[in-house]
C-alpha cells in the first residue's frame, strides 16, 4: 500500500481528533446545583456546626447525567472501533477492495450505533429504525465479508488510487465531525438521530465514490443498492429531526429600527 504523506497525516488527525474530543469530560452540573439550592448540602461523613443538629445527607449521583456520560463513552468506543477499521480499508490500493473494507467498517459502525439507540433511546420510531438498520446492515456486512475473502488488495496503486483515497478522507473527516457533534447531545434520541444521519450520509457518499472509481461488478452492484436504500433512511432521520429537534433561537429581525435606520428600496420603475 502506497499512501501520500498529506493523506496519511490528514486521516490520522481525523481519527485521533474524534477520539480525543469525544472523550473530553463533561461539566458537572452538581456544582451549579450546590450554588443555587436553598437547602444546605452536606455530604456523607460531614457534620453541621451544631453537633446536635441532624446531618443532611444527599445523593450526589445524578442518574440522567451518569446515563448521558455512559452513552457518550459508548458512542466514542463504537466510533473508535469503526475508525480503526476504516484506517485499514481506506489505504488499500485497489478502489474496489478499499470500498469493500471501508463500507464494511461503516456498516458495523451503524449496527453499533443502532444497538446504542435500543439501549438508551425511548422514541419508538427511532427504535424501529434502529432494528431495521441492524437487519439491513448485517446483510451488507455478509456480502462484503464474502467478497473480501477472495479479493485481497493489489500490491501497487492504480492511477486513480490517490484520488479515491483523498475522497474517502474528506468523507470520513466530515462524518466524524458531524457524528461527534451529534452524539454530544445528552438526549439519547437526538444523539442517535443526528449521529446516524451523518453516518448514513457518509455511506451514501462512499457508494458514489465507488461508482466513480470502482470496476468490480459485485461491488458496483452493492454501491447501487446503497444509493437506492440510503436516501429513505436519511429522509426518515431528517423528518424526525425536523419534528423533534429543538428549534434554534430565532435571528433578530432585519427590519429597520425606529430610531432612524431605514432600508432603501429601489425607486426605479
Amino acid at each position: 500500500m502506497i499512501l501520500s504523506s498529506r493523506f496519511s497525516a490528514s486521516l490520522i488527525s481525523v481519527v485521533v481528533g474524534f477520539a480525543l474530543s469525544a472523550c473530553q469530560p463533561a461539566s458537572d452540573p452538581s456544582e451549579t446545583t450546590a450554588e443555587t439550592t436553598d437547602t444546605p448540602i452536606v455530604t456523607q461523613n460531614s457534620a453541621t456546626q451544631d453537633d446536635t443538629d441532624e446531618v443532611i445527607v444527599v445523593d450526589e449521583t445524578d442518574e440522567s447525567m451518569v446515563n448521558s456520560e455512559q452513552m457518550t463513552e459508548d458512542y466514542t468506543k463504537a466510533m473508535t472501533r469503526m475508525n480503526n477499521e476504516i484506517m485499514i480499508g481506506i489505504v488499500y490500493n485497489d478502489p474496489d477492495t478499499a470500498f469493500a473494507k471501508t463500507i464494511l467498517a461503516l456498516h458495523r459502525g451503524a449496527i453499533s450505533m443502532a444497538e446504542l439507540q435500543l439501549k438508551y433511546g425511548t422514541d419508538n420510531e427511532l427504535k424501529l429504525l434502529a432494528q431495521e438498520i441492524i437487519k439491513s446492515q448485517q446483510q451488507k456486512i455478509d456480502i462484503s465479508n464474502k467478497w473480501l475473502a477472495s479479493h485481497p488488495d493489489i500490491p501497487n496503486p492504480k492511477p486513480n488510487t490517490e484520488a479515491m483515497q483523498l475522497d474517502y478522507a474528506d468523507i470520513v473527516a466530515s462524518m466524524n465531525y458531524n457524528i461527534r457533534m451529534g452524539t454530544e447531545s445528552p438526549a439519547a434520541d437526538l444523539a442517535f438521530a443526528r449521529g446516524m444521519l451523518a453516518h448514513q450520509q457518509a455511506i451514501l457518499q462512499l457508494a458514489q465514490v465507488q461508482l466513480r472509481y470502482g470496476t468490480d461488478v459485485e461491488m458496483r452492484r452493492l454501491a447501487v443498492q446503497i444509493t437506492r436504500d440510503q436516501p429513505r433512511i436519511i429522509q426518515i432521520l431528517e423528518d424526525w429531526l425536523a419534528n423533534n429537534a429543538p428549534v434554534p433561537e430565532s435571528v433578530e429581525s432585519l427590519e429597520p429600527e425606529e430610531h432612524g435606520d431605514t432600508i432603501k428600496h429601489d425607486e426605479q420603475e
